[in-house]
């Protein structure tokens, strides 16, 4: 071997050996300045509770039609924690039905009672009234579930603007078949 190539091989070597050593260091500090991984926490805006002032666009009388009956809501405005409705369902000869409705807000939430009555006012129902649960409110929806089986389902209320709402309920009739009850109401000026 001559002289000059073993000094190209040994500066070979050095060379190499340096850049392992310089590899070894950037890699062993690179790891020192990797950043540690923070946990990533999502941040949603908190659901907001419903409350009783969110039912005060319903005060006021409203009219819509079930068939060829012509059904009237009649409701006040919220106060001390209470919000009352009438109801009547009318024929072109006579009054069907009378309804009292009541919307309340409690510790557990928002709460749908009503009864039916006859003319005369006599109760339809045997014990006591209807009881929904506010279970959904998303904008201009707000679903009433009843727990009881057999009875009045859900009422769903349907906000489409200031002079227009739809009522729907799904009842199960006397003959144990599920029907829907589905009204339209607009405002009476």
């Amino acid at each position: 071997m001559t002289f000059a190539y073993r000094r190209f091989r040994l500066f070979a070597v050095i060379l190499l050996a340096g850049f392992s050593i310089f590899a070894v260091h950037a890699r062993s500090h690179a790891a020192q300045r990797e950043p540690t991984h923070a946990a990533i926490i999502t941040v949603t805006p908190e659901t907001r509770k419903p409350v009783l002032e969110d039912f005060s666009w319903l005060a006021g009388r409203w009219e819509g039609h079930l068939g060829p009956m012509t059904a009237e809501q009649q409701w006040m405005a919220p106060k001390n924690g209470t919000m009352q409705g009438f109801f009547r369902l009318t024929d072109t000869e006579k009054t069907i039905v009378i309804e009292l409705f009541t919307i309340r807000e409690s510790q557990s939430g928002i709460e749908f009672y009503f009864r039916h009555f006859s003319p005369e006012l006599k109760p339809w129902e045997e014990k006591e009234a209807y009881h929904l649960n506010l279970t959904k409110s998303e904008g201009s929806v707000f679903r009433f579930d009843n727990p009881v089986v057999n009875q009045l389902k859900d009422a769903i209320l349907t906000r489409v603007d200031g002079e227009t709402y739809i009522s729907h309920g799904d009842i199960t009739d006397a003959d144990g078949k599920a029907k829907a009850i589905e009204v339209t109401y607009h405002r009476v000026k």
